[in-house]
């Protein structure tokens, strides 16, 4: 039996192997409590704060702005949730929050769930290419506006946001926070942290271990706990530190900056083969633009003929031994992707869209061996709506 081929590098990467090395040692000899006031307590307490000055470095913002959480949804959680319950304790006023609808769902739900809340909440809209257009958040802007979430790169189909020129209609408005969610962005393509006051991090997207995420929040940024306990993370995240994941983190962020550009020029040869190979198939709806507007690593696609769902191509493409998805893990029992709507508006694009996701462990030869399974896909795709068809006539009869 052949070996699997995952595609499916956007729901988790395998750990670097200098990540695995930093936390098998770190967990044999670092396992004592940080907030210990004994010595091996200190001893660990100190690798954390190594850590943390590092990153700091590598991503050019102040130690005491690095707050280490269990992954990016919570670092969205709180990015969103503490800012705007922070400034309604302040104020006492009715917050108003920009998102855009193709947002991750631990952003989107957010903004959901703040409207339950009595929060104002505007969703808006994109193009199909899946962008936001900058206009659309200066013209969203209210006199309670507070804070504008929009993702670097999509996790459904690539698509860069205009993250540059967003930050820049929002000089203007020092008082209005910018948050991005660069979990699928980090270490494909480049980032600038400068204009941007909250950042979220995910170590298992970057060959990191699952469990550890960061939240760049800048020193002015007043943020409410979402939970209460201890004083760890400047009282912003209670829970004892899990030692081995901050310092797998930490290795895994110095090796996706230390390897970027050699990675995203491998990403693109990929994403370019698969792409025009894709592309011949006059079947499919190619639902992710190409690079530089997309990310190297992603490509998103539909078969949309009527009875064809993201299911029955993720379960034909299976048992050829390629393991893909539909949307996001977090969203991957949704029968249509939220993503796909807002950028269609067609339910039989966004019922059977499929997301590629590269990885630099994939070779050229893998992915015609992945174009040439999905051409067979779609062919007896066609044959199964051609019988169906023909039964159904023979039924009316």
């Amino acid at each position: 039996m052949m070996n699997p081929l995952y595609l499916d590098y956007c729901a988790s990467t395998p750990l670097h192997p200098r990540v695995f090395q930093t936390m098998l040692d770190s967990a044999r000899h670092c396992y004592a409590n940080p907030s210990s006031v004994h010595d091996m307590g200190f001893k660990a307490r100190l690798r954390v704060e190594e850590s943390r000055e590092k990153i700091a470095r590598l991503l050019q913002v102040q130690p005491a702005e690095i707050i280490f959480t269990s992954g990016a949804t919570e670092s969205n959680n709180l990015a969103i949730l503490g800012v705007i319950r922070a400034w309604m304790k302040k104020t006492g006023r009715t917050p108003h929050l920009i998102m855009s609808e193709i947002e991750h769902s631990s952003v989107y739900q957010c903004g959901k769930q703040l409207v339950e809340q009595g929060a104002e909440v505007s969703f808006l809209p994109v193009n199909r290419n899946g962008t936001v257009d900058p206009t659309s958040v200066k013209d969203a802007l209210q006199a309670n506006t507070v804070l504008v979430s929009v993702m670097h790169v999509n996790n459904e189909t690539g698509a860069v946001q205009p993250i540059g020129e967003i930050a820049e209609v929002l000089r203007s408005m020092p008082d209005v926070l910018f948050h991005v969610d660069g979990v699928q962005g980090f270490g494909k393509i480049p980032v600038e942290l400068e204009p941007i006051d909250l950042y979220t991090l995910s170590g298992h997207k970057i060959g990191g271990p699952k469990g550890i995420g960061l939240l760049v929040a800048k020193e002015y940024i007043e943020l409410e706990p979402l939970m209460y306990g201890g004083e760890q993370e400047q009282g912003v995240r209670p829970g004892t530190t899990n030692v081995p994941a901050v310092l797998g983190l930490t290795e895994a962020i110095a090796t996706a900056l230390e390897e970027r550009e050699e990675k995203a020029a491998y990403l693109t040869l990929l994403h370019k083969s698969a792409y025009s190979g894709l592309a011949a198939i006059p079947e499919l709806v190619i639902n992710s633009p190409e690079p530089p507007d997309s990310s190297p690593h992603i490509i998103n696609f539909s078969y949309p003929k009527k009875g064809v769902t993201s299911a029955m191509m993720i379960s034909m493409l299976g048992k050829r031994g390629i393991m893909v998805s539909s949307q996001s893990a977090c969203s991957s029992k949704a029968k249509q992707s939220r993503v796909l709507m807002a950028m269609t508006q067609d339910e039989a694009i966004s019922s059977s869209s499929i997301r590629l996701s590269f990885h630099e462990d994939v070779k050229l030869a893998d992915v015609e061996y992945l174009v040439a399974s999905i051409e067979q896909t779609v062919g007896e795709l066609k044959v199964k709506n051609k019988f169906d068809l023909l039964k159904k006539q023979l039924a009316h009869k």
